[in-house]
């Protein structure tokens, strides 16, 4: 062994009586959580992305917000992103509109929400997450699973109303 770093031990062991301060020291030297600080809201977004894409197949249920019974779109988006970490998310997808931050569509990132008018009614009555690559997964209606669609369809066009995002990245999203 290398007599500099045996003397380093030898010196640490003898100011340290205690077996635990080695512990201490190792634990000093590693960093708690190797997510450098500006990169956890996009984790999150990104692993409540993940964990949608783990219920495509599972029923729609209207007004479900429980991996048990089932969810609708609402309840997924809240549900995910409440799992990982985003607490407070509103109810409804109107809601989750007014509560979010629109972003551009060259902006999206994996985890934005996607905001529908799927009646004619004009108003904000459906949404999902971006899941990359102009797709997006969502809980559609009464009858169907929690699937993955793309944007590029053409029904899904002509009711997308934008692209929000609902926590603060540090990028330049608009506001």
């Amino acid at each position: 062994m290398n007599k500099f770093i045996l003397f380093t031990i030898l010196l640490f062991l003898n100011t340290h009586s205690q077996a635990d301060d080695l512990g201490d020291f190792i634990a000093h030297l590693a960093p708690k959580d190797p997510t450098p600080v500006a990169l956890k809201p996009i984790a999150k977004l990104q692993e409540a992305a993940i964990s949608a894409i783990s219920f495509v197949g599972k029923p729609y249920s209207f007004g479900g917000s429980n991996p048990d019974t089932g969810f609708d779109c609402s309840g997924l988006v809240q549900y995910v992103l409440n799992q990982s970490g985003v607490k407070k998310l509103p109810r409804t997808s109107r809601e989750m509109y007014d509560y979010s931050s629109p972003v551009d569509n060259e902006s999206l990132v994996v985890g934005d929400l996607l905001f529908f008018q799927t009646n004619n009614a004009n108003q904000i009555n459906h949404v999902g997450i971006y899941v990359g690559e102009g797709r997006f997964i969502h809980s559609p209606s009464t009858g169907n699973t929690i699937r993955l669609d793309k944007l590029a369809q053409n029904y899904w066009q002509k009711a997308f109303v934008g692209g929000r995002r609902v926590l603060d990245l540090g990028l330049d999203a608009t506001k």
